[in-house]
């Protein structure tokens, strides 16, 4: 009996194999913290890489040049995924890209103009169907984005805008605000096209 109360005090004083405890307790925590940082870090290198997509992407459009085979918008798109080095999946379903003309910088963005006043108007700050407006971008009814689509022509206002749903891996990344497991990334640009000659420059 005093033989075997012994031993039990000799292991419990046995200090061997006390990191490694320690150790496999905390990993797991340790492990996804890193991969949470890692992943965010991959989020935030994509993000720059798209915004720089849109800024070369533009630089093509503002010209007006027209690939053999290929349409300027296709172009603009495999402009994204090349600088975005696969970062950014083109192919999925949740990659939109919208290409939009303005008639002035001043507009982007701002629905088209609506009689709010006389009649049928109610003076009420909001498009109600029956009130006159003007149709900017020629779709044959009232928007609230007065953007037409399309790359436009020359001296036109253009905006490019990409949006992509990053999927997420790790658990933590989910805290800082990803919705069904994913982020949204998004860049714009808006340039003036040049003042190019049929056929593109």
């Amino acid at each position: 009996m005093f033989k075997l109360l012994d031993r039990f005090r000799r292991i419990a004083r046995c200090r061997k194999g006390g990191t490694a405890i320690e150790f496999a307790i905390v990993a797991g925590l340790l492990f996804t913290f890193l991969f949470g940082i890692i992943e965010f870090a991959m989020y935030m290198l994509a993000n720059v890489l798209l915004e720089g997509s849109m800024r070369e992407a533009s630089r093509f459009g503002i010209t007006g040049y027209l690939p053999a085979g290929i349409s300027r918008e296709d172009r603009i798109t495999n402009i994204v995924d090349d600088i975005t080095m696969g970062l950014v999946n083109t192919t999925d379903s949740s990659y939109k890209m919208d290409v939009l003309v303005y008639p002035s910088f001043a507009d982007i963005g701002k629905p088209e103009p609506w009689d709010d006043i006389n009649p049928p108007g109610n003076n009420n700050g909001v498009y109600d169907v029956g009130e006159d407006y003007t149709d900017i971008n020629g779709n044959g009814q009232w928007d609230a984005d007065m953007g037409a689509s399309g790359a436009g022509g020359p001296g036109d206002v253009v905006l490019y805008t990409v949006r992509y749903d990053w999927p997420l891996w790790s658990y933590l990344a989910t805290l800082i605000g990803g919705e069904d497991g994913k982020l949204p990334l998004q860049a714009s640009m808006a340039v003036r096209n040049e003042p190019w000659t049929a056929g593109g420059s």
